[in-house]
């Protein structure tokens, strides 16, 4: 009669324990859809704040202009993937550029929107501060 239980518990264990993770996983909350691989635009934006960051404000103007291109080409393709993770870089991205080319840039300004737009091309789902 033991042994007939004990059959039975290392049966139902882990019948158990799959059908739990199972139910689990079909309920938990589906994951937004990643925006695929951004790092063309990170380097980009990381050659801005290396200028910016030197004091080269100018320079930084120009080439954020390589990274508005990019990120405007690639917006048909991007943005259908996560509408919400693609609007928070849009924002950070204006506030960058609106930075960069005010008619007297603030290096303290500019290196703030460029580190907040780099924050979120690391984590789109979290928006600019």
């Amino acid at each position: 009669m033991r042994q007939i239980f004990l059959v039975i518990a290392l049966i139902a264990a882990p019948v158990a324990a799959f059908t739990s993770f199972e139910l689990y996983a079909n309920n938990a909350p589906a994951e937004a859809a990643d925006l695929g691989d951004l790092s063309s635009f990170k380097a980009i934006v990381a050659d801005v704040q290396s200028l910016a960051s030197k004091g080269d404000l100018p320079a930084a103007a120009k080439r954020i202009t390589d990274y508005e291109t990019a990120w405007d080409e690639a917006e048909s393709a991007i943005r259908p993937l996560n509408p919400n993770d693609w609007n928070n870089i849009d924002a950070a991205s204006d506030a960058a550029l609106k930075a960069l080319r005010q008619s007297a840039p603030s290096a303290d300004k500019v290196n703030n929107t460029l580190a907040a737009l780099m924050a979120v091309l690391n984590n789109p789902a979290q928006p600019s501060h």
